[in-house]
């Protein structure tokens, strides 16, 4: 199989005792760059995670593999569109959601809910990688305004604990208030702040 990644093309037996060697070469490519790896395109299929896994079920087949780079800059961009997006999604699902607590929330509620706890966690997960890289001035459009988007991360960080404790004494109308009167109104300001956020420089629809 060919293993295509910025100009070069590798080459591998379709092995399954291979793919250790070839993730350490393609990581060792990537890092020598000021690029990070996004995702592998095998054979036209995209793919985001379990690349690992991938390769081990479908080794005998893989002919073309595409490692997609992108810039840190481009990357972030992502993310945080992603997180607006999901954000939309989110805010009339919980509306939903909350209303299913002020009364007998049924199984379906509890996934709903859990979706949702893994949703945060994602927000606040992403955030802590844009954050903590040195080059964050470089990355973000607006610092100042990247700051006040992190006030609203960190009340959502401090919000999930109080979350937790109230979700382990079963506390239904709890759950919902916290649902109605506290996340959706930071989700709609975290929304809002990412939005002015990208106003400065980059209009949405120009990221594909």
């Amino acid at each position: 199989m060919k293993i295509h990644i910025l100009d070069k093309t590798l080459e591998y037996e379709n092995n399954k005792c291979i793919l250790d060697d070839m993730f350490k070469e393609i990581n060792e490519i990537v890092s020598a760059t000021n690029l990070i790896f996004s995702h592998l395109i095998i054979d036209d299929v995209i793919i985001y995670n379990d690349y690992y896994d991938y390769f081990l079920d479908n080794i005998n087949n893989i002919r073309e593999v595409m490692v997609v780079t992108k810039t840190v800059k481009r990357m972030t961009e992502e993310i945080l569109l992603s997180t607006i997006d999901y954000l939309e999604r989110a805010i009339p699902e919980i509306e939903i959601l909350s209303n299913k607590f002020y009364k007998t929330p049924s199984k379906e509620s509890w996934y709903k809910l859990m979706d949702l706890l893994e949703g945060i966690k994602w927000i606040m997960d992403t955030f802590v990688v844009i954050d903590t890289n040195n080059e964050l001035k470089n990355i973000v459009n607006s610092y100042e305004e990247w700051n006040i988007y992190a006030k609203d991360i960190y009340e959502l960080k401090e919000l999930m604990i109080e979350f937790e404790e109230i979700l382990e004494n079963n506390d239904f109308v709890s759950t919902a208030d916290i649902l109605s009167y506290e996340i959706i109104p930071l989700f709609k300001d975290m929304k809002e702040k990412l939005l002015k956020l990208f106003s400065e420089e980059v209009e949405i629809g120009d990221i594909s």
